[in-house]
């Protein structure tokens, strides 16, 4: 059985380095670590993982909303958000689609 492949987007490298380190343990594969929305979708494109990991707030001019709607819509692939800021009112926007 092959490892499912898991792409994170996050732009604090602490985080993201403990994120890996976790799903390695249980067993998947990392794919790469990117920190904007712009090379989330590039690498998605390339690389097709079985899962993103995605913060919401993101380096660059594309938050992690829109990255995971256009990685879910172009190419299929399913996002998970993972974020510190959890509030209503960004429940709500990744929900919608808006941030």
């Amino acid at each position: 059985m092959t490892k499912k492949s898991i792409l994170i987007v996050e732009d604090e490298m602490i985080t993201a380095m403990d994120e890996q380190q976790c799903l390695e343990a249980l067993g998947y594969e990392v794919i790469a670590i990117v920190t904007s929305g712009e090379e989330a979708i590039k690498k998605a494109e390339t690389e097709k993982p079985d899962l993103v990991l995605m913060d919401i707030t993101l380096e660059g001019e594309m938050d992690g909303i829109e990255a995971a709607w256009k990685i879910r819509d172009d190419f299929n692939i399913p996002v998970v958000f993972v974020t510190a800021h959890g509030d209503k009112g960004i429940y709500e926007a990744a929900i919608e689609g808006t941030l």
